[in-house]
């Protein structure tokens, strides 16, 4: 594993003990904290006449022939958002020798990341050869591809990913992976004839995305970029998760397992708080679920919570774990079996320098957990039992103060979050409609990406 910032070393003997990250050769974090960047685009941002809510940062489409048409958006990104301008190359081909000069080499405009996507059969090797392109006229820009992550250990999906090698050898310093609830590259829960351990669907839904974050995360070199495809549904190409037709496509239908848009928003959070620098926003894949509320809910995931944001802002905050098992009920089990997962952020100079530390704790399964953590945070121990019972279904905020060697928890019972759970019966379709209507669907070819090819 290599090193990355945002993030401490993971205590070996923990990793040893109970399997964490098993897969791994040696699980390694991260020896020193960076500013947040919250570098959040939306697929559908192309403008800023296309970008409803405030902070997410308008990237325009390129394909070969329309490099000069980027250029009115770019010279307003390079105005409101300084080192974070960004274009998509879109397409079948590279951009030509005229169109790469024209985004990526025109004074007073800074490309600072290329979102490419090129798939298929050889679209990877594609990716390559145009970020070597980019970079020969523009050094400093940060390339990826979609699905092009350092994926080694990641036991999420049903096959291999991407290996660290694989990123290595791809010219890209920026992970893109997919975290796609109800994608095909994810196990399915067994409900639906799955092979996930995860005790129910939404669960599955759930954890599995983070458990593949945390490992893009803690394999990521040093200095490279970490912006993931988010969604908060996406069936595309899996027939497990498809049991009815909406609008004349393969939608999922269920009176409780969708993830609701608190879900969505907690499971942001988790990302961010496992290593994210940011994320870039698919379609929302829900019934009637429109581009603002979508924007809206990744948003407050990034940045809602006071005790969560406060701590990222100081200058040496570090991530509390990138483990994806825990003490669950006494018992060692992975996130996907339980459906527990917890992620924090902490921060040693915070309240006089004793210390801060804020958690996030979820639980997806049916019924109420138990959670202990065994392993120093910061150096610190969270004391057996002083974590309360997490109830089926909830999401809870912990805040902690250091005092000596302990965290002492400053709100008993937790506080819940992210409490809107209606969204759970849901209707989840593929890519690319937040369907108001099938007559979104002409604007497919817009917006078409993400296929299992």
């Amino acid at each position: 594993m290599r090193n990355t910032t945002n993030c401490e070393r993971a205590v070996e003997k923990y990793t040893r003990n109970i399997g964490i990250l098993a897969a791994a050769a040696a699980f390694v974090g991260f020896s020193s904290a960076s500013k947040a960047e919250d570098l959040l685009y939306d697929w559908r941002a192309v403008s800023p006449a296309t970008t409803p809510v405030p902070g997410y940062v308008p990237a325009p489409f390129v394909t070969t022939g329309t490099g000069a048409s980027a250029l009115p958006t770019l010279t307003s990104s390079q105005a409101a958002f300084p080192g974070k301008v960004a274009v998509k190359i879109v397409g079948t081909t590279p951009l030509s020798p005229a169109d790469l000069t024209t985004v990526f080499g025109t004074p007073g405009i800074t490309v600072n990341y290329a979102f490419l996507d090129f798939e298929g059969a050889t679209g990877q090797a594609t990716a390559t050869a145009q970020a070597a392109a980019i970079h020969a006229i523009s050094p400093g820009t940060i390339t990826g591809n979609f699905r092009m992550f350092p994926g080694t250990g990641d036991t999420s999906g049903i096959g291999a990913g991407p290996s660290v090698a694989d990123y290595l050898a791809s010219g890209h310093h920026m992970a893109n992976e997919d975290l796609y609830p109800g994608s095909p590259f994810y196990k399915n829960p067994a409900a639906v004839g799955g092979t996930s351990s995860s005790p129910n669907i939404r669960s599955s839904l759930f954890t599995l995305p983070i458990n593949r974050a945390s490992y893009v995360t803690a394999n990521l070199p040093t200095g490279d970029k970490h912006i993931p495809y988010v969604n908060r549904f996406n069936n595309t190409g899996n027939p497990a998760l498809q049991n009815g037709v909406t609008g004349g496509l393969p939608s999922f239908t269920t009176a409780d397992q969708m993830l609701s848009r608190g879900d969505f928003s907690a499971l942001v959070a988790h990302y961010r708080l496992r290593g994210a620098d940011g994320y870039h926003l698919l379609d929302g894949g829900v019934v009637n679920y429109s581009q603002t509320d979508f924007e809206n809910d990744a948003k407050a995931g990034w940045s809602g919570l006071p005790a969560i944001a406060n701590i990222f802002a100081a200058s040496d905050h570090r991530i509390a774990t990138l483990d994806t098992a825990s003490r669950v009920d006494g018992n060692i089990k992975n996130n996907e079996a339980s459906g527990v997962v917890y992620s924090g952020v902490y921060s040693l100079s915070q309240a006089n320098g004793l210390g801060k530390l804020a958690l996030l704790v979820s639980n997806m399964d049916e019924i109420s957990h138990t959670l202990d953590i065994q392993q120093k945070i910061g150096g610190k121990n969270i004391l057996p039992g002083s974590i309360p019972t997490i109830g089926a279904g909830k999401h809870l905020l912990l805040d902690f103060t250091g005092s000596g060697t302990q965290w002492t928890l400053q709100n008993p019972g937790g506080s819940a979050v992210f409490t809107d759970t209606a969204g759970r019966s849901d209707v989840g379709v593929p890519e690319p409609v937040a369907m108001g209507g099938v007559g979104i669907f002409a604007m497919s070819m817009l917006f078409r990406r993400r296929r299992a090819k």
